[in-house]
C-alpha cells in the first residue's frame, strides 16, 4: 500500500499540539542536515495504522488491539511511503500484558518505506480476531 505526502501533510500535525519549528520551515530542518522540513513521527505511525486497519480490519479500528513500531528515519513532504504488511497468523498472550490472558489475536508484522529507505521498522499490529469487538473498546498505543 502506498501513500504520498504533500507539501501541506507537516502542517496539519501541529495541530497536535507541537508547534517545533522544524515541521513547518525549512531553516530548522536545513541546521540539523536535512533537506528542509521533515515531517512529524506521528504522521507516518498513523498512515502506517491507516493501511493496517484498512487492509486487515476492513476499516473497523475497534479490532485493533496493539500498534507499535520503531521511528528509523525522517519523512519529508512529498515523500511516497510505501507500507509493506505480513500476515503472521494467530499470536496468543502469555502474559496479562495487554489485559486478558489467552486472547486470540491476529499479528501483522510492517515496515514503511521511503524508496530503498526503511522510515518505520519492527512494526507490530495486534488484531482482535473477533469481528463482534463493540465499537468504542479502547486500544493501547
Amino acid at each position: 500500500m502506498t501513500f504520498r505526502t504533500n507539501t501541506e501533510s507537516a502542517h496539519l500535525y501541529r495541530l497536535n499540539g507541537d508547534y517545533n519549528p522544524l515541521h513547518a520551515t525549512p531553516g530548522p530542518g536545513k541546521t540539523l542536515g536535512y533537506s528542509g522540513v521533515i515531517m512529524h513521527g506521528l504522521f507516518s505511525w498513523n498512515v502506517a495504522a491507516h493501511a493496517v486497519v484498512s487492509k486487515f480490519c476492513g476499516s473497523k479500528g475497534s479490532l485493533l488491539r496493539d500498534f507499535e513500531a520503531r521511528f528509523a528515519a525522517p519523512v519529508e513532504p512529498g515523500d511516497q511511503l510505501d507500507i509493506l504488511m505480513w500476515d503472521m497468523g494467530s499470536w496468543k498472550e502469555s502474559s496479562t500484558v495487554l489485559g486478558k490472558i489467552d486472547k486470540n489475536l491476529q499479528e501483522i508484522r510492517f515496515v514503511v518505506k521511503v524508496g530503498d529507505t526503511v522510515v518505520l521498522s519492527d512494526g507490530r499490529a495486534l488484531l482482535n480476531q473477533d469481528n463482534n469487538v463493540k465499537e468504542g473498546v479502547k486500544s493501547r498505543m
